[in-house]
């Protein structure tokens, strides 16, 4: 489908200021540029006011006691929750967290950095604050109110409990919010033509090295609902957008940055696993410039994806650059192409325009979209950043780093270079499952920057061998086996990674079998129990449901190793013997434990998937 945004009053601006090139702007035209420079929105808040009064409260394992909530908004890209009248003193915590665990903050009195705050609503950071979004349509909080000291506060406790007065949910999504951000906000940044941003993960083999230099971007999700993008600069705690996304040191405390937020394969379903930190710092901004210059919190979660490079210097005309982005909350996108230019690739094909100000910008038909404002522009013969994009229209700009880099040159140790000076390495990766003692590995997701991997070779743990992307072995006897996969890619360079890979015997009766109901299970009070469900490939809406009898039972599931009373994949916390975890997984092993929370018996147990 040819999807072109066009803004008539900007692409009039667009093609005079070209035509003009450095011809100084009007007041009237100023403004209008201005004004078509806001962030993209890809979100909407509701109202909750949801209580997390003690009449909520639980008893953990430990003894304490946990207040949980739990709050879904249906078909919700995140949910990000905003809390008041908090209570962290004396050893209080909060946790939010999804259903299933694998996406978790948690907050006490000497840590509040995956917090955002917002200073219009009064929020002080740590009895009211946001907490970090949950990429999920469903959260799970879990709070323990701090002990309190003094009647005073214990009476205030009683009258203002926390509670959640609001939260923001994702909507990039629908087919609505799509349109919007196409006719507003910066959908004047443009689809020149046929769209040919891509998934980044599409570009891995024929484009490496660009594939590789889009590491460094990361989304970002101001006030919970506006989207830009932003990227690393330097090996240090350095990170550049625009100032019409981030234009404050207020706006940035109520900032998100996402990073790796990309596709496992080329326009797949699967996400990487996304590292959020929150912003820091505002370090510098202007606004004729368009450009904020900020640092981030946890900055040791950002150093494994990289950074950029600065190209301090006007483009010459015709010069080749690509752009990674994040346009229309998607995940991550690299532009390459272009069907506007003869070659077919994307070029500066403006090399001085005027933006916010005169002869700042450069021109291309690259294609942007509304939430790509903030991106890095790279010249392909340096691989380092050339401008910053931020205006659309078709031609559409960015602003020069050589007009920027006078102004941020003294929080930096002279220009940048990016860390892609060293040479790429490949990765090795493997899954492996195991239906009592035979086994199935696959190395499907090891990847090299360089090309194709040439050579899988396996290492058994028991002095067997194999080769090929996947592989089997049977095994003698149960135990934990030691594996190896060492991959090669079509430069000789190569990778290993190890992994413990537990094999069990031919199962007794802890082996749970397909839709069959382990029934009568009986239990003392603080006993654990554990079962095993082993699930064949493909299988998906792999289940756990307790119920029956008579008591309080806890369920617990873990893939691969028995489950704790802390560690585990899923744990629903209800009350009584009717509980459930759905998982998707994948094959393999999945270890149930069913705690006594109070004895139990006549309890019944089934396990099952599609």
């Amino acid at each position: 489908m040819k999807l072109t945004y066009l803004v008539s009053a900007l692409g009039l601006l667009s093609t005079a200021a070209l035509a003009q090139n450095t011809a100084p702007l009007t007041e009237a035209q100023m403004m209008q540029y201005t004004s078509k420079a806001s962030k993209a929105i890809i979100g909407a808040r509701a109202d909750a006011n949801i209580s997390l009064g003690q009449e909520f409260a639980t008893l953990s394992s430990t003894g304490s006691t946990v207040i949980t909530r739990t709050i879904s908004h249906p078909d919700a890209s995140y949910i990000k929750l905003h809390f008041k009248n908090v209570n962290l003193a004396n050893g209080g915590k909060l946790v939010v967290r999804s259903v299933d665990g694998s996406e978790r903050y948690e907050y006490t009195e000497a840590n509040m950095r995956a917090a955002t705050v917002n200073s219009k609503l009064g929020d002080d950071g740590v009895s009211s604050f946001s907490a970090m979004s949950i990429s999920a349509d469903t959260a799970v909080v879990e709070y323990t109110p701090g002990s309190a000291s003094g009647s005073e506060q214990i009476a205030t406790q009683a009258m203002m409990p926390a509670v959640i007065d609001f939260y923001d949910h994702g909507t990039e999504n629908t087919p609505m919010m799509e349109a919007m951000n196409a006719s507003t906000d910066v959908g004047i940044e443009s689809t020149c033509g046929v769209n040919e941003r891509r998934d980044v993960q599409c570009w891995a083999g024929s484009n490496p090295t660009e594939f590789e230099r889009t590491r460094p971007v990361a989304r970002l999700l101001m006030n919970g609902s506006g989207l830009c993008t932003g990227w690393r600069v330097g090996p240090d705690n350095r990170m550049f957008t625009n100032e019409h996304c981030v234009g404050s040191a207020s706006e940035l405390a109520n900032t998100e940055v996402w990073f790796n937020y990309q596709h496992t394969s080329c326009n797949g379903s699967n996400l990487e696993t996304v590292v959020k930190v929150t912003g820091k710092d505002f370090l510098s901004s202007d606004y004729t410039l368009d450009y904020t210059l900020f640092t981030i919190n946890e900055f040791n979660k950002a150093q494994p994806f990289g950074y950029f490079g600065l190209d301090v210097r006007d483009a010459t005309q015709g010069e080749r650059i690509y752009i990674p982005q994040h346009g229309a909350g998607n995940p991550k996108e690299l532009a390459i192409e272009s069907d506007q230019n003869n070659n077919g690739l994307c070029q500066a094909d403006v090399v001085t325009a005027n933006g916010r100000g005169t002869g700042t910008d450069m021109g291309y038909y690259c294609d942007t979209i509304g939430g790509s404002s903030g991106s890095p522009v790279l010249a392909a013969a340096s691989n380092k950043v050339i401008a910053l994009h931020h205006f659309g229209g078709c031609t559409n700009q960015g602003v020069k780093i050589s007009k920027i880099w006078p102004q941020v040159s003294s929080h930096f140790n002279g220009i940048p270079d990016g860390d892609n000076n060293n040479e790429p390495t490949p990765t090795a990766d493997f899954t492996a499952s195991c239906t009592e003692l035979a086994c199935s590995f696959d190395g499907s997701a090891s990847s090299s920057p360089n090309g194709a991997i040439s050579q899988y070779e396996w290492s058994y743990g028991d002095s067997g061998t194999g080769f090929g992307a996947t592989a089997s072995h049977t095994y003698a006897a149960a135990g934990n086996y030691t594996v190896s996969l060492t991959i090669t890619d079509s430069t000789g360079a190569t990778a290993t990674t190890t992994k413990e890979v537990p094999v069990y015997g031919p199962g007794g009766e802890d082996q749970l079998q397909k839709g069959v109901a382990k029934t009568g299970l009986s239990a003392a009070r603080g006993e654990m129990t554990y079962f095993y469900f082993d699930v064949p490939a493909g299988a998906t809406n792999i289940t756990f449901d307790i119920s029956g009898g008579s008591g309080d039972a806890d369920l617990y599931v873990r893939k691969g190793e028995q489950p704790t009373t802390t560690t585990y994949d899923c744990r629903p916390y209800r009350w009584g013997n009717t509980e459930n975890c759905t998982r998707n997984d994948g094959a393999g092993r999945y270890w149930v434990g069913i705690r006594a929370y109070n004895a139990y018996s006549g309890l019944s147990l089934v396990a099952d998937y599609q």
